[in-house]
C-alpha cells in the first residue's frame, strides 16, 4: 500500500510541476507596437500544432519615419518547433537598424540542445527556452537562449502587482513581471533595457513593455489579437 501511495503521489506531483505550453485559442497572438502614440510596427506569433509537433512562427517588424526619411528600422523572424513542452528546433534571422544581419539555428541532438549562433557551436541544456515572450514558462529560469544573436544569456525576475488590461472589449487580470538581463556580450552596441511583461491567469503573453536603447522613448506592445 505504502509503495502504491509513493508512486501515485509521484505521478500527480509529476503531473503538477511538469511544464505546460499555454497557446491562444485562435492560435495567433498579434501586437501593435507603440511609440510616442504612433503605431511604428508588429509583432506576430502563429501556432500551429500538427502530429504531436508545436511550430510557433514569429515576425517583428519596426520602422520609424520622419516624413519620407526612415530614421530607425529592425526586422526579426524567427520559426520554433516544440514537443512535450521542449524546443526541438529553432532557426532565426534578423537585421538591426545598423545593417547588421544575425542568423540563429538549432535543434536537440543526443540529449542536449546543439545551436549556432554568433560565437559559433554551443551545446547546453535540452531544456533551454528561448526569450521569444510568449512562453510563460521562461519565468521558471534563470537563463534563456537570445534568439537574435544566439547566446545564453542569464538573467533576474521581479513577480510585481497584479494589473488589469483592456483586450477584446474586456478586463482581463494580468500579473506583471520585470526581466533585467544580466549577461553583457562584446556584440552588444547598447545596453539591454528593463523589460516588463505582463501574462494572464492562463500563463497567456497580453502585454510587453520598455525604454527603446536608441532614445529612452517608451515602446508598448498593444495587444491587438
Amino acid at each position: 500500500m505504502k509503495y502504491l501511495i509513493a508512486i501515485l503521489f509521484f505521478i500527480c506531483f509529476s503531473q503538477a510541476t511538469a511544464e505546460t505550453i499555454k497557446i491562444p485559442k485562435n492560435n495567433k497572438i498579434l501586437f501593435d507596437i507603440i511609440r510616442k502614440n504612433k503605431t511604428i510596427g508588429s509583432h506576430i506569433i502563429n501556432f500551429k500544432k500538427e502530429n504531436g509537433i508545436l511550430n510557433v512562427d514569429i515576425k517583428v517588424d519596426i520602422k520609424v519615419k520622419l516624413g519620407f526619411i526612415t530614421l530607425y528600422k529592425y526586422s526579426h523572424e524567427n520559426n520554433e518547433n516544440w514537443e512535450k513542452s521542449e524546443l526541438i528546433s529553432i532557426s532565426t534571422k534578423s537585421l538591426t537598424n545598423s545593417k547588421k544581419k544575425y542568423i540563429v539555428n538549432g535543434e536537440q541532438k543526443n540529449d542536449k540542445f546543439e545551436f549556432y549562433g554568433i560565437d559559433g557551436r554551443n551545446i547546453v541544456e535540452r531544456n533551454i527556452v528561448p526569450i521569444s515572450y510568449w512562453n510563460v514558462n521562461l519565468l521558471k529560469r534563470k537563463n534563456f537562449l537570445d534568439t537574435q544573436k544566439g547566446i545564453i544569456r542569464e538573467f533576474t525576475l521581479s513577480q510585481l502587482d497584479s494589473e488589469k488590461i483592456i483586450f477584446d472589449n474586456n478586463e482581463v487580470e494580468c500579473i506583471k513581471y520585470e526581466i533585467k538581463i544580466i549577461t553583457k556580450h562584446s556584440s552588444d552596441e547598447k545596453p539591454f533595457p528593463i523589460i516588463y511583461v505582463w501574462y494572464d491567469n492562463n500563463g497567456e503573453l497580453m502585454k510587453l513593455f520598455f525604454n527603446s536603447p536608441e532614445d529612452n522613448s517608451k515602446i508598448d506592445y498593444v495587444r491587438i489579437k
